[in-house]
């Protein structure tokens, strides 16, 4: 495999400082816009792979070690909840705090902030997915713990944050944006499990946005949608359009690639001002290397401790699973991170979008 000597710019860098958002005392018996919530918000910095939606300012960070640091040594979430059964009624342990949430906010599970199609909650639980792809590689160092907990059940899955609670709300109107914009049908598939040629391969799934089959000169007629709706920490005067694919997004569009069998990815962002549409490629070399980080995570350390978990009583698997526990990053982190980069470089922006006029470096 090649290894890129691209260097990584400040603006990639700061796409590893994510953004958390959390209520300060607020009541409302009838919320049904995250918007109504903006200006009662505390913004506080934290690794939670869920709430990385969009790129943020800060300083430069030189090397890929600091690349993937975060900022906090908590993960939050905000809908996770600490379900191990010996904690349960008795004291939490201490170890486990800083994989549990601070605070629980019910009305971030009312149907009204669901996504419009895609409730395949149960099926996700037993299954590794594309948009944990990064997570569980260690992009966020921590990210790899929390979710080996969730995969043993140890601690809820995530379930939604603001940010993921606004992306549910507006994907719909992003979806007929894209339409609008390039003409496409867009498919909506099941949720899809990999290895139907390799049963082996079964732990792999994958929730796509959408299916586009399109007959363009030159163009392979089978592509897959992925859409975001950033959230910008809830203040939509940043609200603009991103020129460049953050990193972290790489293995999850690579992973929809190889599981729904595409041969381009659509990348479509929608903001309130306006949007962009990046078009990237299936990379075999890529998906070789990530596929290897995953099937490691997965059955050195989920599937074993799994096994244990289902034949005695485990009250405390950070302590009595610690052989099992994986390290913070897995040692094809940095190649993957580097080779996102490449492909993020190799990437085309179609169309950049604010407020209804195509934007160009002339007139940017």
């Amino acid at each position: 495999m090649h290894r890129s000597s691209h260097k990584l710019s400040c603006e990639e860098l700061a796409y590893f400082i994510p953004l958390n958002v959390q209520l300060s005392p607020y009541s409302s018996r009838n919320i049904h816009k995250i918007g109504l919530l903006v200006s009662n918000l505390k913004l506080r910095r934290t690794c939670s792979s869920q709430n990385l939606f969009e790129p943020v300012n800060k300083e430069l960070i030189n090397s890929s070690q600091n690349l993937i640091e975060p900022v906090t040594e908590k993960l939050i979430s905000s809908s996770q909840y600490l379900n191990h059964p010996s904690q349960k009624g008795s004291r939490q342990s201490s170890i486990y705090q800083k994989f549990a949430p601070a605070e629980n906010y019910s009305f971030l599970q009312s149907s009204s902030l669901q996504h419009w199609f895609k409730n395949w909650q149960e099926q996700r639980k037993q299954k590794l997915t594309a948009s944990t792809f990064s997570g569980a590689i260690g992009f966020w160092p921590r990210r790899r713990a929390q979710l080996w907990l969730e995969k043993l059940g140890a601690i809820e899955p995530f379930s939604g944050n603001l940010a993921t609670c606004w992306s549910n709300i507006k994907e719909e109107e992003a979806l007929e944006r894209y339409k609008l914009i390039t003409g496409n049908t867009v498919a909506f598939p099941e949720f899809q499990v990999y290895g139907k040629m390799n049963p082996e391969d079964s732990w792999l799934a994958a929730s796509p946005d959408g299916l586009v089959d399109t007959c363009t000169y030159g163009l392979s007629p089978r592509g897959v949608l992925e859409i975001k709706c950033p959230f910008f920490g809830g203040d939509m005067s940043k609200a603009f359009p991103w020129k460049r694919i953050p990193l972290y997004c790489i293995p999850q569009a690579q992973g929809l690639m190889e599981i729904m069998d595409r041969d381009w990815m659509d990348f479509y962002v929608w903001t309130p001002k306006g949007s962009s549409l990046f078009r990237i490629y299936r990379d075999v070399e890529y998906w070789d290397a990530l596929r290897l980080a995953l099937s490691d995570f997965w059955w050195k350390h989920v599937q074993p401790a799994k096994e244990i978990c289902s034949k005695y009583v485990i009250t405390d698997p950070l302590r009595e699973l610690k052989s099992l526990r994986p390290a913070s990053r897995h040692e094809l982190c940095g190649y993957i991170v580097y080779e996102s980069k490449r492909i993020v470089d190799n990437s085309s922006l179609l169309m950049r979008e604010i407020n209804g006029r195509l934007i160009t470096d002339s007139n940017e």
